[in-house]
């Protein structure tokens, strides 16, 4: 009986213990549990918007937290009209084939420039993900009759 709150205050011990300080061993079975994983940086960035003839919109400027442990962010422009290979993956929007300007399989697009009318913006697609309608009409948004040009950001996991 000794033994067992002996462990068991280790244990505690080693639980609350910050990451810099010394950790008394544990049994092999509990050093399976990570510690605390400090919160990422989000991404920020910025790209020129899409020009129609010499109308210019200016820089996006974009804050955006990461989804995954470890990943950086891939802008991709494409003229129109283009091609994206991509479905939604467990409430994420996944890139399914290697596209020819530099999305790669497994990247999640994250945002992509839209359209309302004449005016353009930036579409969430992260916080849409499970409406993949809506997805899809930001993505032919962009067309011929309101730019000449798309931008698409992913976000790629890292090895």
């Amino acid at each position: 009986m000794l033994i067992r709150v002996h462990l068991l205050l280790v244990i505690a011990f080693n639980i609350f213990t910050p990451i810099f300080a010394f950790v008394l061993p544990t049994p092999r079975a509990f050093q399976q549990f990570p510690l605390s994983i400090a919160p990422r940086a989000d991404f920020e960035f910025e790209f020129e918007m899409p020009m129609k003839g010499i109308t210019e919109y200016g820089t996006a400027q974009v804050k955006i937290p990461p989804t995954l442990e470890s990943s950086r962010i891939v802008v991709v422009r494409y003229s129109l009209p283009f091609g994206l290979d991509a479905a939604p993956s467990n409430g994420k929007v996944v890139v399914t084939k290697d596209g020819k300007n530099g999305e790669l399989v497994g990247d999640i697009l994250r945002q992509t420039t839209c359209w309302r009318g004449k005016n353009p913006g930036l579409f969430d697609v992260s916080k849409n993900a499970d409406n993949f309608n809506a997805v899809v009409g930001a993505l032919t948004s962009n067309d011929l009759s309101v730019t000449d040009e798309i931008v698409l950001v992913f976000e790629r996991p890292l090895p």
